[in-house]
């Protein structure tokens, strides 16, 4: 159990991260092929391909500046492990604008993988903000739109 909490500890790093730098690489290497992803006021997004393309146009619109960890918890259950996650951002949208501070919460599905390695098999989250106060990456496309 130790070592499993040791590995996810260190998945969450490389997460958090990759998220700061925007490195689409280094999150795709910590999901399972078929990932399940489900982004706030988006679709359901199956597999790395797709979740390849939301990344990369996420981090078209976005530069994150700040991303601290609130607070965490990690539950194992057989080969699955659930973990919950509380986050503060502040992203600056890449055209310019005011920065956007928000909370999210995040709920984490792992799968073990053979090698004993866990990798993302499904995942959401959502803001406490107010709908339109977000993150979401389609209210700064609008907001970015050209006149």
């Amino acid at each position: 159990m130790t070592s499993d909490l040791d590995s996810i500890r260190e998945n969450h790093r490389v997460f958090v991260d990759s998220m700061r730098n925007g490195d689409v690489s280094k999150l795709l290497g910590l999901f399972e092929d078929d990932i399940v992803f489900m982004p706030p006021a988006d679709p359901t997004i199956v597999g790395k391909a797709e979740v390849r393309n939301w990344y990369e146009d996420y981090f078209a619109y976005f530069t994150i500046l700040t991303l601290d960890t609130v607070d965490r918890d990690v539950s194992i259950a057989g080969n699955v492990l659930v973990e919950r996650t509380a986050v503060s951002v502040k992203l600056e949208p890449r055209k310019g604008g005011q920065s956007i501070y928000d909370e999210a919460r995040i709920l984490s599905v792992w799968r073990r993988q053979e090698d004993g390695s866990w990798k993302l098999w499904q995942s959401m989250w959502n803001s406490v903000k107010p709908i339109g106060a977000g993150t979401n990456r389609f209210l700064v496309r609008f907001m970015n739109r050209d006149e």
